[in-house]
Parts: structure tokens; C-alpha cells; sequence
């Protein structure tokens, strides 16, 4: 009976002894598995420990699953002969396991295990289990989905005869598998032709009459032929034409077998599609996103497919929610062809639509804006070839009314931005909502080269954003305060726009260009300061005030100074009359008086002091207008109330004399009122260049001064009266005030030691005489000599340091002053009072022009002395270092340029070596001698060229300083490969002399 049972071809007999002689097997053969928890112990021996591991024994009982029995695991490997010995011991082909499977729903499951079974045992098993009246529950419609049917798995064996099979006992082809997909979605996705024939052909007896097999759908809703579309697979697409799939159907999502041809873009399947669907008007359907077909095909870039679209009268006029047209689709993916030929549809169709504006939350765009938002020059240009308005503004939100150059600005996109200032120029000088100009957008970003270039192309670095006054801010104010390095960078502008044309400066012919646009704004002539001025107004936080001293900001001022010199001396006119007039006033009043003569008549006080209040009104007229223009910052200012102090002392004195001419407060006021008027004339005389900066020098180190002083005063105060009570309150320390100046004086070394320790008060200290000689000891060391030489080495700690900040420090005041005389100029009151042609030569005066060309090798040139020596010497500096970094960088273009041809010259004569090698060669040996000779040779050739190449980057790298590790590592790769075909062809010619 053993050797019976053991053999395959077991009779039916020997099934019937099977049965007779194991009634007790029956309840074994059909007892379920269960995965709850196991309490026993596990044999010690059964264990794994350092020798054994039972994860590493091969051929390891299958994964069983929760109520499998024998019978399951016997058809689910598809072994044949255990499954007739099972069934013939009794087991039913009926159980279910937790998931309602029976054995027949899990034939051949093991597939999916990765365990090796025998597929032509697969429809005999069905046969078995059929004929001992096994059932199936997943094989049914709307049954059991999301489980791997006995179907799906003969599909995935293309296994034909158990497919046929499993039709025949009446399996749905509309189950779904875990992956949500039919068995007919399998055979696409799997490109399985035969299977899907036999799948769609097949005569099904249950079929519904009013719709075809063929058009089952998996779990989102695709049918078959929308699969094979997606798959791009034609011979699915026409056998599910064939099988007469309906082409209007529609996914979940809304997708017609038109969205997915157009989706994928493979214009074959589109075109079998469309001579279907022609008749059936689905062109223009809409999936849930509002996408027609041309929609995905203009997405995709699919030209062809748009084409074809539009030939079959596809709509151009359909929106998607938020108003968006083909035209935003084709622009956002920057598809310049498909807008082209949408442009150019029907006569212009589309040109309508080429300004419209999608809704907010699509961020509210036009064509022209969505092209620039993918960097697409190409679509810009057509769409500005269309008339497409290059001005045209965003939604309010969420992008600010903002202008196409305003969202290149934003991402940075040089090139289109660069296109779209080529195209028209004054988009530079539109705002947006938040009055933004796009200089102001590209600096809130960090957009470095998109500053560049806006500022070349004249954009106002002084420009105000709208809002609060205290929240405005300039263009240079966001640069200073979002780039990094914001100083180097401005540093780096302001030499861009200095430029020679030749490199070497003893040529007759050569020219430095010197542009001061950047610092003249175009928008408004008469403000020729208000960019240095803006830039004065950032503070000193990142070192911007350094920008002053740069050889193109000074060159300006020392022009400007220029042009302006004639008003300043108007005004230095007036201001030395009325110190005069005062001076004389004064001297022939108290001086005559004191000396008891008689002043000549030229020195009349009457006449002086008429001369003075015709002075006075003057520069009170000068000032009104001075103030007008310089508003708050007028009177933020020391100088501002020196002035005044003057001015009003200089009114009063006249008057005070006539009132009270034998008092001595008249004596006070005129004292004060000449040293003011003095004053103030020396701070308006330091306003010249060779002037100012000695007195901001004398301000530094006078501050210094003030500060030691202030620190030690209260040692000063302690001498002070000790002087005092030691010396009895006598002269020169009488009172506190009078011993603690004469204590100061003391420390300039004015001792006066022997009138202090004569002999009539060392009578009077005779009692003390000792202790005020300790005391005046100690004040000799701490104060006259410690203080005085601490005072004199921090004054003038680092003289450099202070000639720098003096020197930035004039020109702080020179911007300011040359900015309110600039705005003085053209005063509204002065423009109305003076005739027109006086003020037309008044503008022409002070005006800069905006660029001035030096010739270095021509002394006699135009603008050559109009510049002092150390400015011109500087312009010149900066202009050579440009020229020779673009030559350097026009070098190593070349050189690399070089190095890539003989990289791609080498590389295909390796390729070549490569490709001759494998053809059989009939040649005689003479020519391929030959013929390695002639390569040889010209390997040699190009040995010698590499070995000039390492020579010149060397001497190039020693002239430059330039790093180029990346182009010697692309050297050392060509010798490399040289080498390696050499080693090739000396393996070729010893294989040729053999």
C-alpha cells in the first residue's frame, strides 16, 4: 500500500483503499491552523544556540495562515499528488480559513511566497477540487475583493490552460487583487498578450448584456483600455478596442480614455483613440480637476498630441477653476511651442485670453506672469510678440499687484529679467501695490544679479517704499540690511562702472569710462545727491560709510563740489560780512572807548552797525531758505545753534550799547557774540576739502579730550580744594571756581611755583608749609605729568585710524551740506523771482554730467585735470584690475574650451580603438601596421600638446593666482585614458606580429 500511495499515477482504486483503510485520518486531514499564542515549551534541542539556527535551514515550512488546513497548504504549492491523497483521506474542499477562502480560492498562493511550484499541475488541482465539489468565494463579483484570486495567479504564470479553466467553472474577471486590480488590469500592466485575448474573448454565460466584459474597472475606476492607454501598450489598447470597450466611459477622477491618451503623449495610441471617439463628442470632457484632454497634453509638452487635440476641434476656450486658461498651462510649464501654436490656433482664437488674470487662489496671474514664474525667456518673448502687456499686475494677493519684472526680481531669473528690461526699459520704474519698485523686490530677496542689472539699467537706489514715514525704506537701505557682505558688494558695483578699453595706460588711445549714473537717479534731475544722501541715512551698522571714500562716490562729490562752488561762496560772502561788520563794530566801540580816542569817521559805530543788520537780514533770508529745505535736520545740528547764538547776539549788541553804554553786560554780549560769529565762520570754511578734514581731525581729538577730562575731573575737583584751604583762600585760589581753573591751568605745566611758595606765604604756611609742598608733590606726578601724557597718547592714540574717520567724516558733512545747497538751488522761490534763463544757467551749472571719459595717456584731455592726482591714480588702479580680471577670465574660457575639444578628440579615439577591436579584421597585416603607426603618432603629438598644456597652466596659475584643480584633474583623466590606449594598442601590435 506504501509504494501504492507513493506513486503519481494513483488509480482511483487505490484512493477507495485510501479511504477504507483511514477512516480515523478523516478529522486529522481537516483540523484548521491556529496561530494563538502556543503555551508549550519548545525541546532544548529544537532551540537555536551558538551552532544551529533555524532561520538557516533551507527549504523551511511555508508562512501558514490563520484556519488553512492540509488541503490549503497542499494546493496553495499546487502539489498534485499530496492534494488526491488528502481528498481521498477525507478532506473537504469546502473549509474557509479566517478569511472565508476555501482551497480552491488559494491555489497556487504560494507564488507569492517566492516558493517554486509546478504550473502544470494548476488546472488539474481545479479539476480536483471542483470535482469533489470544492467551492470558491473570491473568484465571485462584489465578493471577496483585495485578495490575489486563483485567476490573478494563473494570469501572472500565463498559465492559458488554467485561465481557460477557471472561465469554465464561472470566475469573475471583475475581482480586484490587493493592488485594487482585475485580472484583466494584470495582463496590461504586465503587458500579457495572449492572456488578455483569451480574458476579453471568452464567452462568458453571466456576461451583462449592456455593457462588455471588457470594460471592468479596477479600484480607481480605470477600465482596461484606459490601463493599456496609461501603459502606452497599443496592442492592449487594440485588442480592448476589439473586444469593443466603450470609450466614453470615465475613471473616478473623471478620466476619459481621451485624458489618458494625451496624458502620456504617445500620439499612436491618441490617434486610435480619437478614430473611436470622434463620433462620440467626449474631446472636451472634463476630469474632477476641470482638466479637459488638451489640458493634459499641454502639460505633459506633448506638441503632437496638442495638435491632434485641436484638428479634432478641441476647445480653447474651456477654464479650469480659478479662470485658468490653456494659455496660464502652457506658460507655467514653459511649453513655448504648444503656447505658440494655442497663439496662433484659428486665427488668433487664444489672443483674447492672452491678458487674463486667474482668481487669488491661483495666485491671481496672467500668462505672462506664469511664463516668467518658469524662467521661460522663450515664452516671454512670444507672449510680449503678441502683444501680451509687459506691465500687467497680479491680484491685490497674494503677489501685491506685482509686474512681471517684479517676480523675475523675486526668483532671481536674470535672463528674463534681462529680456524683459531689453523689451522696455521703464519697467524698472514700476511700483506695486506696496509701492515697491522691482530694485526693492530683488533686494528683499538677496537677488544679487538681478540688482546688477537694474542698476545698470538706471534703477533708483534712493526709491522710497510706500507706508508710515518711520517704516519707508530706500533700495540701498533693504541691500545693506539682506545681503550678506553688503558693504564688499556695493564695493564691487561701484567698480563695475568704472571701465577701460585698453589695458595698457601710456596708449595714446586708450579711455577710462567713468559712469555716475548709479548715483544720479533718472527719474529726477534736480536731485542729484539723493542717492549718497539715502546712502548716508543707513547708518554705519555693516561699514556702508567706507563706501565714501570710494574713488566713484568721491570723484562725484569732488565734482559736485565743483559745480556748487560758485553758491557756497555766495554764502561764505554774506557770513564774512556780517563777522566783519561785527569785528569792526566792536573794535570801534570798546577799543576807542578803552583808549579814550576818537575812531575815524570810516569806523563809525552808527555805520558798522547798519553794515551788521544788513548782514544779518541776509543771512536770515539765506537761512529761511536753508531751513525749508533741510526740515528737521536743520536744527539736530551744533553748527545750526552756533549760528542762531550768533546771529542773536549780533541783533542785540547795537542796542545793548545804546541802553546801557557804561555797563559791563553789553562788554559780555559782544564777547560772546565775536567768538560765535568766528566760530561759525571756521566751521563754514571747513566745508572746503583741504580744509574740513584738519577740523573734523581737531573734533575727534578734542572729543577725546573732553572724555579723559570728564573721567579724572573729580581728582582735578580734590586738588582744587585742597590748593584752596591749604593757601587760606587767597589768590589765585579764593574760591572754589577760581582754585579748581587755576588747578586745570596748573596742569598744562603753569606752575607758578616760586610767586606760590614766596617767601611772604611761606610765612603764612609756615605751619603747614610741608604738607602743601607733599600735596603739590603728588599733584605734579598724577595730574601735570600721569593725566597730561595719558591725555596726549589716547588724544592721538592711532593717527591713522583718525585720519580715515576724519576723511570719512568730511565727506559725511560734505554730502549733507552739498545735498541742502543742491535743494537750495532750485528753491521754489527762486525759481519764481529769477527770469527763466537765469535758471536754466543755474541748472546747467550745478548739474554732473553722467559720465566722463579720461584719457591716462592724454595730460590735455577734457576732463583729465578736472579730477586731483590721488583720484585720478585710483580710477585708474581699479580700471586696470578689471581689465586684466576680464582678460583673465576670457584666457581661461578659451583654455577650457580647449581642454573639453581635446577631452571629446581623445575620448572618441578610445572608443574608436574600442569598436575596431571587436570587427574582424580581413586587412592585411602591412595595413594595420599602418595604420597603428599613423595613431601612434598622433598620440605622440598629443603627449607633446599635454605636457605645453601642464607647462601653461602652470605659468598661468603663477601669474593669476588662480585656483584650477578642476581643470588639472581633467588633464591628469586625459593622460589617464592616453596612457590606457597606448597600453591597447601595444596588447594589439604583439597580437599582429603573432
Amino acid at each position: 500500500m506504501q509504494n501504492r500511495v507513493q506513486s503519481e499515477d494513483m488509480s482511483s482504486d487505490v484512493e477507495e483503499d485510501v479511504k477504507n483503510l483511514c477512516p480515523e485520518s478523516q478529522a486529522m486531514v481537516n483540523v484548521r491552523c491556529d496561530d494563538s499564542d502556543v503555551s508549550r515549551t519548545l525541546p532544548s534541542s529544537w532551540k537555536d544556540n551558538i551552532d544551529h539556527s533555524c532561520l538557516q535551514i533551507k527549504g523551511t515550512l511555508p508562512l501558514l495562515q490563520t484556519g488553512w488546513t492540509p488541503l490549503h497548504v497542499a494546493v496553495s504549492c499546487v502539489r498534485g499528488h499530496s492534494t488526491r491523497l488528502l481528498l481521498a483521506a477525507g478532506a473537504d474542499p469546502n473549509i474557509v480559513d479566517a478569511q472565508g477562502r476555501t482551497p480552491l480560492d488559494v491555489i497556487a498562493s504560494a507564488y507569492y511566497l517566492d516558493v517554486d511550484i509546478k504550473a502544470d499541475n494548476f488546472a488539474e488541482i481545479i479539476k480536483m477540487l471542483t470535482k469533489a465539489g470544492g467551492t470558491y468565494n473570491t473568484m465571485k463579483s462584489k465578493e471577496l475583493d483585495n485578495i490575489a484570486t486563483p485567476l490573478h495567479t494563473a494570469v501572472e504564470l500565463e498559465n492559458i490552460n488554467a485561465i481557460t479553466t477557471l472561465l469554465d467553472i464561472g470566475a469573475s474577471v471583475s475581482c480586484l487583487n490587493s493592488e485594487g486590480q482585475t485580472p484583466m488590469h494584470l495582463c496590461v500592466k504586465k503587458r500579457l498578450h495572449e492572456p488578455l485575448q483569451v480574458l476579453a474573448n471568452y464567452e462568458y454565460l453571466n456576461a451583462d448584456p449592456l455593457s462588455a466584459v471588457i470594460d471592468v474597472k479596477d479600484k480607481d475606476g480605470y477600465t482596461v483600455l484606459q490601463e493599456a492607454i496609461e501603459e502606452a501598450w497599443v496592442p492592449g489598447v487594440c485588442i480592448a478596442l476589439e473586444a469593443g470597450a466603450d470609450v466614453t466611459l470615465k475613471a473616478y477622477d473623471g478620466q476619459t480614455t481621451v485624458h489618458s491618451a494625451a496624458d502620456i503623449g504617445n500620439i499612436d495610441v491618441l490617434l486610435e483613440i480619437l478614430s473611436v471617439a470622434r463620433q462620440k463628442g467626449i474631446i472636451d470632457c472634463q476630469n474632477e480637476d476641470g482638466e479637459t484632454a488638451l489640458f493634459k497634453a499641454i502639460i505633459n509638452g506633448n506638441t503632437n498630441c496638442v495638435n491632434a487635440l485641436l484638428e479634432e476641434g478641441a476647445s480653447i476656450q474651456i477654464k479650469l477653476s480659478g479662470e485658468v486658461s490653456v494659455l496660464h498651462k502652457a506658460a507655467e510649464y514653459g511649453h513655448s511651442e504648444i503656447l505658440r501654436i494655442l497663439l496662433e490656433h484659428n486665427e488668433g482664437e487664444a489672443i483674447s485670453m492672452i491678458d487674463s488674470l486667474s482668481a487669488r487662489d491661483w495666485r491671481g496671474f496672467g500668462p505672462i506672469h506664469s511664463a516668467v514664474m518658469s524662467n521661460s525667456v522663450e515664452c516671454v518673448e512670444l507672449l510680449l510678440s503678441k502683444n501680451a502687456d509687459v506691465r500687467l499686475r497680479t491680484t491685490d494677493s497674494p503677489h501685491f499687484c506685482s509686474t512681471p519684472l517684479h517676480l523675475a526680481a523675486m526668483k532671481n531669473f536674470i535672463d528674463v529679467a534681462k529680456f524683459i528690461v531689453k523689451f522696455d526699459k521703464t519697467t524698472i520704474h514700476e511700483v506695486n501695490s506696496k509701492g515697491w519698485f522691482p530694485l526693492h523686490t530683488a533686494s528683499h530677496h538677496g537677488c544679487r544679479d538681478i540688482i546688477t542689472l537694474l542698476l545698470k539699467k538706471g534703477a533708483d537706489l534712493s526709491g522710497y517704499t510706500d507706508g508710515p514715514r518711520k517704516y519707508r525704506q530706500t533700495a540701498i537701505d533693504m541691500i545693506l540690511n539682506t545681503l550678506s557682505m553688503p558693504t564688499e558688494f556695493m564695493s564691487e558695483v561701484f567698480d563695475s562702472y568704472i571701465n577701460s578699453n585698453c589695458p595698457n595706460f601710456h596708449d595714446s588711445n586708450c579711455e577710462v569710462n567713468i559712469d555716475y549714473r548709479i548715483l544720479i537717479p533718472s527719474v529726477c534731475e534736480m536731485e542729484q545727491m539723493k542717492v549718497i544722501e539715502a546712502l548716508l541715512k543707513t547708518g554705519n551698522r555693516y561699514g556702508q560709510k567706507k563706501l565714501l571714500v570710494h574713488p566713484l562716490v568721491k570723484s562725484f562729490l569732488h565734482l559736485k563740489w565743483k559745480a556748487l562752488l560758485p553758491f557756497f561762496y555766495v554764502i561764505v560772502i554774506l557770513y564774512s560780512m556780517l563777522v566783519s561788520s561785527l569785528t569792526i563794530f566792536t573794535m570801534s566801540v570798546f577799543f576807542y572807548k578803552d583808549t579814550a580816542s576818537n575812531p575815524p569817521d570810516f569806523l563809525s559805530p552808527v555805520i558798522w552797525a547798519n553794515v551788521v543788520y544788513v548782514s544779518v537780514v541776509l543771512i536770515i533770508l539765506q537761512e529761511i531758505l536753508y531751513m525749508n529745505v533741510r526740515n528737521k535736520r536743520y536744527f539736530c545740528e551744533m553748527e545750526t545753534w552756533i549760528k542762531f547764538g550768533s546771529i542773536c547776539l549780533a541783533v542785540i549788541l547795537p542796542i545793548s550799547i545804546n541802553l546801557a553804554e557804561t555797563a559791563d553786560w553789553p562788554r559780555h554780549i559782544a564777547t560772546l557774540a565775536l567768538l560765535l560769529s568766528w566760530i561759525e565762520l571756521m566751521f563754514l570754511l571747513s566745508r572746503f576739502p583741504s580744509w574740513g578734514y584738519y577740523v573734523l581731525m581737531f573734533g575727534k581729538v578734542a572729543i577725546n579730550v573732553i572724555k579723559i577730562l570728564l573721567t579724572f575731573v573729580f581728582i582735578i575737583v580734590g586738588f582744587s580744594l585742597s590748593f584752596m584751604i591749604q593757601f587760606h583762600t587767597q589768590i589765585p585760589f579764593e574760591s572754589p571756581w577760581a582754585a579748581f581753573v587755576k588747578t586745570v591751568v596748573m596742569m598744562t605745566s603753569e606752575f607758578d611755583y616760586q610767586s606760590l611758595f614766596d617767601q611772604e606765604n611761606s610765612r603764612e604756611l609756615a605751619t603747614s608749609l610741608i604738607v602743601v609742598r607733599f600735596i603739590f608733590l603728588i599733584f605734579l606726578i598724577l595730574a601735570a605729568i600721569v593725566i597730561m601724557n595719558l591725555m596726549v597718547g589716547v588724544a592721538v592714540n592711532d593717527i591713522n585710524d583718525l585720519a580715515i574717520l576724519g576723511n570719512i567724516d568730511r565727506l559725511s558733512k560734505q554730502v549733507q551740506f552739498l545735498s541742502t545747497l543742491d535743494n537750495l538751488v532750485y528753491n521754489r522761490v527762486f525759481i519764481f523771482i529769477l527770469p527763466k534763463r537765469i535758471i536754466e544757467g543755474i541748472k546747467k551749472k550745478r548739474r554732473v554730467v553722467n559720465m566722463i571719459i579720461l584719457a591716462p595717456g592724454k595730460p590735455e584731455w577734457k576732463y583729465y585735470k578736472a579730477l586731483p592726482t590721488h583720484l585720478r591714480e585710483a580710477i585708474f588702479t581699479i580700471a586696470q584690475e578689471k581689465m586684466k580680471q576680464k582678460d583673465d577670465e576670457i584666457n581661461m574660457e578659451e583654455f577650457k574650451k580647449k581642454i573639453d575639444e581635446m577631452h571629446t578628440a581623445v575620448t572618441n579615439l578610445e572608443n574608436n580603438s574600442e569598436q575596431s577591436s571587436d570587427i574582424v579584421k580581413p586587412e592585411k597585416p602591412l595595413v594595420q601596421k599602418m595604420k597603428y603607426d599613423e595613431i601612434m603618432k598622433r598620440l605622440a603629438v598629443l603627449d607633446h600638446g599635454m605636457d605645453s598644456v601642464k607647462d601653461e597652466i602652470t605659468n598661468l596659475i603663477e601669474e593669476t593666482k588662480t585656483p584650477v584643480n578642476d581643470l588639472r584633474k581633467q588633464i591628469t583623466q586625459i593622460s589617464t585614458e592616453i596612457e590606457t590606449i597606448k597600453q591597447y594598442l601595444i596588447r594589439l601590435d604583439n597580437k599582429l606580429s603573432e
